[in-house]
């Protein structure tokens, strides 16, 4: 899967769950499953993508007519929109637009990383030299600036202010970030931020996250704590003091408003825990949007829930013409034996008229279907090494030869982009590369005219 196509997958998912976050939990006081849903979502929007599932049940075949695309997008196209034009993509080398971005990307979230690693070491610093009052799972350091409380990790650092004014209710609230780990939660979002740094959306869900630890800490110190009042004003002498952002959490936030609405407002009811549940439909559209049977490549991904599904039952493309390459862009500029090209063949030494192209590349590349269609043949075949033959409809078959490994299985039906097999150096071959053949009715065709 191109990278590309990835983040723009994953990005996807993050607006559909902050959409859903925003207009389903956002003011219910499950604080606890706010948390756990903020995180999980975001996790989700980086794992759904790589999943590859069949929806046979979604998909049929007209007498004499074309698969409806009712499965996915053709999110290749994303490919060429940052590339250039299929046709020039001998042109296109460290210089095209593509890698052009991919640089202006990680050159941004490399700064981004360096800022966070920065401000991380200024904090510890500055609590360099703080005494330890209390000995436990969770220790409890007294500063001896006035930087306002805080908790990271396992630890709670007071400023000497609310030290020396025994502020009760601050410690209480720091306990609970330190005890439910929240900074973890708060490097994790960093890391987030980093990858996905051109999404305003996610700094709106980093921004959630926090509130969200500020409202789950209030309230269980509220509970541990006598009086309302006392937090209340606790809070409030808090309110002007000093404290700075990542990877601690504070007790004294910019969102003092929403933390007394959050205190001062009933718990939501318990049946709305039903909103929860929404994250299934948006999940399954998540897959149905991102599932495509023409990604180039897509099998590459790392996870395969679908395998264990009967392929022999997939619906394939009829009358489709091979309408694309069959190994990744990068290597159309490899051919080494063009077609219909007269050479002493490196095995046979007679002269040889070649019927196909032989291309270039390293043992392992992929190999994809260049159309939808059924596997005719899937073995090893003389001098053809391993060889699988594609029937795509219409009288037209491709030939993939001297394979290193055979990924599908005659009989079984194929997607245009499906990895069929890994290029390798089988048969009468002097080297890795791919034999690749197109036929109609039995013809040889120039390749050429099908990529």
């Amino acid at each position: 899967m191109n990278i590309l196509v990835y983040l723009f997958k994953v990005n996807l998912a993050v607006v559909l769950f902050w959409a859903l976050f925003r207009l389903a939990f956002k003011n219910l006081s499950f604080f606890q499953w706010n948390r756990f849903y903020l995180l999980g979502s975001l996790v989700s929007a980086f794992i759904l993508p790589l999943f590859r599932i069949h929806f046979p049940g979604l998909s049929w075949v007209a007498a004499g007519g074309n698969l409806p695309e009712m499965m996915g997008i053709e999110w290749s196209y994303l490919d060429h929109l940052a590339g250039v034009p299929p046709e020039m993509n001998r042109l296109s080398g460290p210089g095209s637009p593509a890698t052009f971005l991919l640089v202006f990307y990680l050159v941004v979230a490399a700064g981004m990383l360096a800022r966070s690693i920065l401000r991380s070491r200024k904090l510890l610093r500055g609590v360099a030299g703080s005494r330890r009052i209390h000995l436990g799972k969770v220790g409890v350091y007294v500063q001896d600036g006035q930087a306002g409380s805080f908790s990271l990790f396992r630890r709670i650092y007071l400023d000497r202010f609310a030290w020396e004014n025994r502020l009760r209710p601050v410690l209480r609230h720091e306990m609970v970030h330190a005890v439910q780990l929240h900074s973890l939660d708060l490097l994790f979002m960093e890391l987030v931020t980093v990858l996905l740094w051109f999404n305003p959306f996610v700094f709106i869900l980093s921004g959630y996250v926090r509130d969200n630890h500020e409202y789950l800490a209030d309230h269980y110190a509220r509970t541990r704590s006598g009086s309302l009042r006392e937090y209340l004003e606790c809070l409030r002498q808090e309110a002007i003091r000093y404290f700075s952002p990542l990877p601690a959490s504070y007790f004294k936030r910019s969102t003092i408003k929403k933390r007394i609405a959050m205190l001062t407002t009933n718990h939501s009811d318990r049946r709305k825990k039903w909103r929860y549940l929404g994250i299934l439909p948006v999940a399954s559209i998540l897959l149905l949007v991102f599932h495509t049977p023409a990604e180039p490549g897509h099998a590459e991904s790392v996870l395969h829930p679908g395998e264990g599904w009967n392929r022999s039952m997939q619906v394939v493309p009829l009358r489709e013409a091979p309408s694309q390459f069959p190994l990744p862009e990068k290597y159309r500029d490899h051919i080494t034996w063009g077609y219909n090209m007269e050479a002493i063949h490196p095995i046979t030494r007679k002269q040889t008229v070649h019927q196909g192209i032989d291309v270039a590349a390293p043992t392992g590349t992929p190999v994809y279907a260049t159309a939808g269609g059924v596997v005719k043949l899937a073995e090893n075949e003389s001098g053809w090494g391993n060889l699988v033959i594609l029937e795509h409809g219409d009288g037209y078959t491709t030939f993939y030869a001297h394979l290193d490994e055979i990924t599908v299985k005659a009989g079984t039906g194929v997607s245009k982009g499906e990895v069929i097999g890994r290029v390798g150096n089988t048969g009468q071959s002097t080297g890795s590369h791919l034999h690749y053949e197109v036929r109609k009715n039995g013809e040889h065709l120039d390749p050429a005219n099908f990529y």
